[in-house]
């Protein structure tokens, strides 16, 4: 059983190793560590976006006690666990009144550790209440899916949902640009806040859309993908939530290890396919990386853009199902022309073409979409 949002052990360096049964094992895999001693000082840097903390404190070393006080002060929304070497009932009792969920002993046991982070995780889980992530991925860069996540979004702002898009296609991310907004401002900017940033930052980089729809757009300069720091993206992505009915992410095609971890913790991954056969190849092949890495199935869903009846006599949807072995959520159908001069404009289809079928299926998208991530949260 994993622990959703992000498990922080914060010890020394000789109680990160453990006898560990296999649920031990399981909880602790991609837990992120923290090798601090007692007198060593706890930075920004180190403290975690969101989930639990076990952090070592000792009562005779007045400086780890600050530390709780700097989770607190940081990240006030944290579940902490407190790990003493010498168990006092007094102080221990203390820390739960003053807001510490748990504390265990050092050096670990292993089911004591499990009991207190299920536990505390069940507790964050309750308190934390973050939108729905929802992830746009494509298997081949030109198949549409900046043009569905762009009209995805912004339907559900027009449906009455406070939604916003963060724009992580780092290095070739035009979602602003076909919406029309000029950004100064760009994920880059929170990407490199660290600790300091605050919905005072991100207010000053989210642009709006007509539709109500707020915008992160993609860096104006090509940054390495590998830079994104998964734990700041944690950060960002949380606060982002925590102020939206419905948060969008553009990914880029290349997968890394930072947009795999957001994968595997998104309500909803929409995976963009044609019907031609490099595009259902490389899906079937996205498809079998996200159940390696532990990425569940349920929550990946297939859209078929450019939809057709036939394509060259041989593949129709329902070959695309079976090639997959996924059921289609929904199809687009193709409207490259309307779809290409509104995004000239900076504009949606709907506005170039009142009546577009492209906007009645994206807006079919919207109650599927709405639907399933309500039953995942449920």
């Amino acid at each position: 059983m994993r622990v959703r949002g992000e498990l922080t052990l914060i010890v020394a360096p000789r109680f990160m190793a453990m006898d560990q049964s296999s649920a031990v094992t399981n909880l602790l895999d991609g837990a992120r560590q923290v090798p601090l001693e007692l007198t060593d000082e706890l930075t920004p840097m180190m403290v975690p976006a969101s989930g639990v903390v076990v952090v070592q404190v000792d009562p005779t070393v007045p400086s780890s006690m600050n530390r709780i006080e700097k989770l607190r002060t940081r990240n006030p929304d944290l579940s902490v666990i407190v790990a003493l070497e010498k168990t006092d009932l007094r102080l221990v009792r203390t820390l739960i009144r003053g807001g510490v969920s748990d504390a265990i002993s050092l050096p670990f046991d292993g089911d004591e550790l499990l009991q207190a982070v299920l536990a505390s995780a069940e507790q964050v889980k309750e308190e934390t209440r973050l939108a729905p992530l929802v992830a746009v991925v494509r298997p081949l860069g030109g198949g549409g899916a900046t043009t569905l996540v762009t009209h995805l979004a912004a339907a559900f702002a027009e449906a009455g949902h406070t939604s916003c898009l963060v724009d992580l296609d780092v290095q070739l991310g035009r979602a602003s640009e076909v919406l029309g907004i000029a950004s100064r401002r760009t994920i880059a900017d929170l990407l490199d806040a660290g600790s300091a940033i605050d919905e005072t930052l991100l207010d000053a980089v989210m642009q709006h859309h007509a539709s109500g729809l707020g915008v992160i757009a993609a860096p104006s300069e090509i940054i390495p993908i590998e830079a994104v720091d998964r734990d700041q993206l944690n950060r960002v992505l949380e606060l982002v939530r925590r102020q939206h009915d419905f948060v969008f992410v553009d990914l880029p095609a290349s997968l890394t290890n930072w947009s795999l971890s957001l994968l595997a913790n998104a309500d909803e991954i929409l995976l963009v396919t044609e019907q031609g056969l490099s595009s259902l190849r490389q899906s079937k092949r996205l498809l079998g990386l996200f159940r390696s890495v532990g990425i569940d199935d349920a929550t990946v869903s297939v859209v078929v853009n450019r939809a057709q009846n036939r394509l060259f006599g041989s593949i129709n949807t329902s070959d695309v199902e079976q090639a997959l072995g996924k059921d289609i959520l929904g199809v687009l159908r193709p409207d490259e022309a309307n779809i290409k001069v509104a995004q000239d404009q900076g504009l949606l289809v709907q506005e170039v073409r009142g009546k577009s079928g492209y906007s009645a299926d994206v807006r079919a998208l919207v109650d599927k979409i709405r639907g399933r991530t309500t039953m995942g949260r449920s």
